[in-house]
This record gives structure tokens, sequence and C-alpha cells, in this order.
């Protein structure tokens, strides 16, 4: 983020050849003590996308190094906006490196990072930049008419200088699609479960370009009753991961992708709408509707007050 025999018999090596662990070949298995990825800077090598789910981010791996002291700087395009910032130290454990937050979508992004890097006794202070190519933005589509890209365009008409380094959050969804809304609840009947469209979750800056996009495949899928749905409620937590729901989901990640929980709802209840808000011990309030209610005339149904 590691033999030596003698042969007594033709049976023998068959039986011994066929125990060898694969380290015992310089070709095929493991690499050893030497990596073979490709290293750009002083550290470790560059991971792409390292959870699966926010293919603008990267970890920058510490090569077995400790790393102190960390600012990353995502060079801005012409005319675009700069993201910086500086790294807690808690977080390069976490993710095993530094953290690369807001490259531009279908393009060649130059980071260049600041850290101090220690091994034993030395200590190193490293100023260092790297190339990172970022997959163009990229959600699936629903097949409707209307339909002209992948996400969305934007066209900013002013930004006032006390608002130009901040980053917006758009949670949207897709049309209604051939691959989804095809379920409804059965035994009792109601509910939304057919409220199901793809997401669409993306990051801009004020100068209108992508920083930041979802790809879901991971954790959604259209098909499936338990990991569909509209994802709402989105909200950042004090310790800056993002909260929200989906069908018969509510979860937690950090922005670069890494799962904090992932659960469905308790059997009691289905159908998360809009509403997931932060209680002040660490619990969470959820909009749902009962999976099982019985109403005054004794039928029953799903239902949402």
């Amino acid at each position: 983020m590691k033999f030596k025999y003698a042969l007594t018999s033709l049976a023998l090596s068959v039986a011994i050849l066929s125990s060898v662990p694969s380290t015992a070949f310089a070709i095929g298995g493991a690499s050893g003590a030497k990596v073979d990825y490709q290293v750009q800077g002083k550290i470790g090598e560059v991971v792409m996308n390292p959870y699966d789910i926010a293919p603008l981010t990267a970890v920058i791996r510490n090569g077995g190094y400790q790393l102190r002291d960390v600012h990353v700087r995502i060079v801005p395009k012409e005319n675009g906006q700069e993201i910086a910032y500086k790294v807690n130290n808690k977080y390069l454990l976490t993710y095993g490196g530094i953290p690369v937050f807001g490259l531009y979508p279908d393009y060649v992004n130059t980071v260049e990072v600041e850290y101090t890097r220690i091994q034993g006794s030395k200590t190193e202070n490293v100023k260092e930049s790297y190339k990172m190519y970022a997959p163009p933005a990229y959600i699936e589509s629903a097949g409707t008419k209307e339909e002209q890209s992948a996400l969305f365009t934007i066209d900013v008409k002013k930004v006032s200088p006390e608002f130009k380094d901040r980053l917006y959050l758009l949670n949207n969804t897709k049309d209604k699609s051939g691959n989804g809304t095809r379920t409804v609840w059965n035994n009792p009947t109601g509910g939304a479960l057919e409220w199901n469209f793809t997401t669409a979750n993306a990051i801009i800056d004020t100068s209108g370009d992508i920083r930041w996009f979802m790809n879901p495949s991971s954790i959604y899928d259209l098909k499936s009753i338990y990991r569909a749905g509209v994802m709402m409620g989105f909200k950042q937590n004090q310790d800056g991961a993002l909260s929200w729901g989906y069908g018969q989901r509510y979860v937690k990640y950090d922005i670069m992708g890494r799962e904090i929980f992932n659960r469905r709802l308790p059997d009691n209840y289905n159908d998360f709408s809009h509403s997931m808000d932060n209680a002040a011990n660490g619990h969470y309030f959820l909009r749902v509707a009962s999976s099982n209610y019985k109403r005054p005339d004794g039928k029953k149904c799903s239902y949402r007050a």
C-alpha cells in the first residue's frame, strides 16, 4: 500500500511443486519488497477513484513513509477556480497517503503537493507536482428525448468576490428511466417504491466547472428494490462527511467516496423521502413511511404521515 528444496523422485517433485506458493516465482506472483507501480514523485503510486464512487478524486500513496504538514493545490484552468487545502494528519492515515479532491473531468490535471517526509530519524521537506488525467463526468442516460448531456451545463452570470472560492453540491435526478419504476409494494400495497430515478450528483465551482461527481454504480442499482430510489436529503456532517438517503437505505460517505456506513432501513419502515437530519448525540432523524400501517377501516398499506 513478500526455497529451496531437494527432489528425490518424480512423484515427490509433483507433490512439492503443487504446494509451492506463488512467491517462489519472479513473474506472475507477488512482487516482493520492491513494487512496480509507476511512482511520479518521492513517495508512492497514484490511485485514481480509490473508493469507486468519486472519479474526480485520487490518493497519492505514502510509499511507506510517514507524512506530515501536507498541502494540496489543484492548478486551475485558465480563468478557473483554484482548489487548495491543508490535510489534517489523521486523514493521511485514513487514506494511506495524500487525498486529492477537485480534479477537472476529461483533463490532464496538474496537482501540486507539499509535505514533510519522515523515515526513521530522517526528515525531508518536499514540494513536487503530479499529472493526473481524470475521466469525463458520466451518468447513465434515462433514454428521453430531452436529454442533451450526461449531467448538466452551468452558465455563470456573476460571482461576487466574497463567494469566489465556494463549491456547490448539486443534488439532482434524471427523468424516469425504462430501467426503473417497474415495481410497487405488495402485501400490503402503497408506498413509493416506483419513485426510482437515476441520481445525478455533482459539485461545481464558481467558474461553472464540475470538480466532483458521483458514479453511484457500486452502491446503486435501478433494478433492485433495496439498492435504488431517489437520492435526497444530503447534509454535510460535523466531520465533513455527507449523509443522505435513497429508497430503502440511509448512508454516510466522505467526499473521497469512502463508506462510513450504508444501511437498510429497519423492516418496520420503507421509502426514505427528502430528509435525513443530524441529532446532537450523533443519531439521525429520517423521514420514512410505515411498511405495514393498519388504517382505521382495518385495511393495511404502506403509509407516510
